[in-house]
């Protein structure tokens, strides 16, 4: 019977979430103008968006840069799949060597997108900026971050959160890194009919990582930690860190035109 109980739980709370999620995006539809200007919107806050940062497809521009982009996708992809892993509740960092490999990733994007400033200051760089490198490693860190993040907000989150690491062996990375090689290979296609679920996954990423930030954000100022024991008791630090997270995105947006239309200024930078 609990094996029951505890199933109809892990379904129906992710199912709950993903209405509220549902009932975001159908409120977003309802506004004016087309889609892509709809999404981009929603990112505007997060990135630059500078076309020559960005992949396009179909002749249409991703709502967020190269790299930017690939960091939220790699988030939502490591999320996705401690979930499938049924890791969702670990609360253990990973064994040290996977750690340096993890945080490597994050060293790689930070070498690139210093090469990057480097070159476009005009100084000394190891290489011309490349967005498939951008990309490449963005995808890498999104992932590492996730894997680091998500025990930290499990112990945080569950009472009963479960003593294992979110990552226990390198051979678990051979899943995740197959969907980020996917993601890498759609939006390097530069097919129209891609745009939307390149986009999707990207956005999903941002609202994900804010989401899963915000609600770590509210249960220590509130003083709940490690309150909730099922899913649904969880959907109320989740679904708070939902509403936040989207009033953030659009206030970040409505400041960054606000800057542009009476300073002048281009941010984030």
């Amino acid at each position: 019977m609990r094996v029951v109980t505890e199933t109809h739980r892990r379904v129906r709370a992710p199912t709950l979430l993903a209405g509220a999620v549902g009932a975001v995006l159908v409120t977003f539809a309802l506004a004016p103008g087309p889609w892509p200007d709809k999404l981009a919107l929603l990112a505007a806050g997060v990135c630059r968006q500078r076309p020559d940062h960005s992949y396009f497809l179909g002749g249409t521009q991703l709502p967020l840069e190269a790299r930017m982009g690939g960091i939220f996708a790699g988030f939502l992809v490591g999320i996705v799949w401690l979930w499938w892993a049924g890791r969702e509740r670990a609360g253990l960092l990973p064994p040290r060597p996977l750690q340096a490999l993890l945080l490597g990733c994050v060293g790689a994007l930070a070498l690139d997108g210093t090469n990057a400033l480097l070159y476009d200051l005009g100084l000394p760089a190891l290489y011309p900026p490349q967005n498939w490198l951008r990309l490449a490693t963005g995808l890498l860190c999104g992932l590492a971050v996730a894997l680091l993040a998500a025990p930290v907000w499990a112990a945080t989150l569950w009472r009963d959160w479960d003593v294992e690491p979110s990552l226990a062996q390198p051979a678990e990375l051979l899943a995740p890194l197959g969907l980020l090689a996917a993601i890498q290979a759609a939006t390097l296609s530069g097919l129209g009919g891609l745009f939307y679920p390149v986009a999707g996954v990207m956005l999903l990423g941002v609202l994900a990582s804010f989401t899963i930030a915000n609600s770590y954000a509210l249960v220590l100022l509130f003083g709940r930690p490690q309150q909730a024991h099922t899913w649904t008791q969880a959907l109320t630090p989740l679904l708070g860190g939902l509403l936040v997270s989207v009033a953030e995105l659009l206030a970040l947006a409505a400041l960054r035109y606000w800057l542009a239309s009476t300073l002048g200024v281009d941010w984030p930078v």
